[in-house]
């Protein structure tokens, strides 16, 4: 007997994403499999157990392309799985993938859009590198702000005096005498 097998993905890296959307889209579905991970990660341990679990005549329906995979290489070789299983793949989104039946022209689509999905990554992928060069040209400073640097200068300005050992000026400033070596070394200060 052949089932609609629905699988769904939300990014991890939008922790607001959720499944609300995908769910009532799949709702007719008679098992759901659901992956909180990044597209671009191969490793999604519910695709997995999706494709291990498939029987022949099942159709697994997705809402979109981009929720199944975001990799042409990646997207092909999940295809590949599923009809090797002996079942079928169906977008509810992008009716052109619909390999329930023996269409070239839709093996020749998903290579196409696979790739054109695939290209637009990389592009906002570059785009993102190109604007962080450019402020940090521009003198941003990306990365873990540092923390207490007055307090920092204070504590080296003590410790250049000589008068404290490391924990007073630990005690004194409230930065620790691991930062206080660090800072110390980072400086050439003996």
């Amino acid at each position: 007997m052949s089932r609609l097998i629905g699988y769904m993905r939300v990014s991890t890296v939008k922790e607001e994403q959720t499944f609300n959307r995908q769910e009532a889209q799949l709702i007719d579905c008679d098992k759901l499999y659901s992956d909180r991970v990044s597209g671009a990660k191969r490793e999604r341990p519910e695709l997995n157990k999706m494709l291990q679990e498939l029987q022949a005549g099942d159709t697994v329906l997705i809402v979109s392309i981009d929720r199944l995979s975001r990799s042409t290489a990646d997207l092909l070789e999940i295809v590949s799985i599923i009809k090797d299983k002996g079942a079928s793949l169906k977008s509810i989104n992008d009716t052109w993938l619909d390999t329930t039946s023996d269409n070239p022209l839709n093996d020749f689509l998903l290579t196409i859009l696979g790739a054109l999905g695939q290209m637009e990554r990389a592009m906002i992928t570059q785009r993102v590198k190109e604007g962080v060069k450019v402020a940090q040209d521009k003198g941003v400073k990306f990365g873990r702000p540092t923390k207490n640097s007055n307090k920092v200068s204070y504590a080296l300005e003590l410790y250049n005096e000589g008068e404290h050992t490391a924990k007073q000026i630990a005690d004194i400033t409230g930065v620790s005498k691991a930062t206080l070596y660090r800072k110390i070394k980072e400086r050439g200060i003996s």
